[in-house]
């Protein structure tokens, strides 16, 4: 399996992962999702006759990829929920490659007797099938539908390497910027210890024990 197959295998799978919030906390984070980033999920939810998306499913992956990829600040938030965005949509290209393959599959039977009649087309003399000859052609038709066809087919790939590159491009920004802040994190710390001085040692010093040579005010008075 090439790279790519992987990445969009594992994709596929992430985007059918969703645990949930399991503290009060987290459930009111989740909760205030819609209020906060409207702009993010208002197009992207369906609520059609034939398909409707569940709004708790989506807040529930969300939350998961918030506490695996702890962003900080609006843009590392923004990041974080396109790359949901992303999974959320990778759903989608797995109900539509069942879906074209269900409708490839409806009607089997005639496309078996079509097979075995173009089979006795071609050799007039052959006598009619066995049944276990037509299972076998059943079981070659079937098979040549369990994927969808080469014009939905190209569509679906398509659609579903796109959502892959943007994710992928997501996903490295938000590396890039995380690296950045944690790196001015820490460049501010030492600033503050060079100015201020260790707040670990001032804090060691301060639990110390009494030392009556030390601590006590008078000792420097001659």
């Amino acid at each position: 399996m090439r790279t790519t197959e992987k990445k969009r295998a594992a994709n596929r799978k992430n985007a059918q992962k969703s645990t949930g919030p399991k503290t009060e906390k987290g459930k009111q984070i989740v909760s205030q999702n819609g209020v906060k980033h409207g702009l993010f999920t208002r197009a992207l939810i369906l609520n059609a006759p034939a398909l409707t998306d569940d709004q708790n499913e989506y807040n529930s992956l969300v939350y998961s990829l918030v506490l695996e990829l702890q962003p900080e600040g609006l843009f590392e938030d923004f990041l974080v929920r396109k790359i949901a965005n992303c999974l959320w949509r990778s759903r989608r290209v797995i109900l539509a490659e069942n879906a074209q393959i269900e409708r490839q599959l409806r009607n089997i039977d005639g496309q078996v007797d079509n097979a075995i009649g173009l089979q006795q087309l071609v050799d007039k003399s052959a006598d009619d099938p066995t049944p276990e000859q037509k299972e076998r052609t059943r079981s070659i038709v079937i098979g040549g539908n369990v994927i969808p066809n080469e014009n939905m087919g190209r569509n679906i790939s398509r659609y579903e390497m796109r959502l892959d590159r943007q994710m992928t491009r997501t996903l490295k920004t938000l590396n890039i910027l995380q690296k950045r802040r944690k790196a001015l994190e820490v460049e501010r710390a030492m600033e503050d210890k060079e100015k201020f001085g260790d707040p670990l040692k001032m804090s060691n010093q301060s639990q110390s024990p009494y030392n009556p040579i030390r601590d006590n005010p008078l000792h420097d008075i001659d």
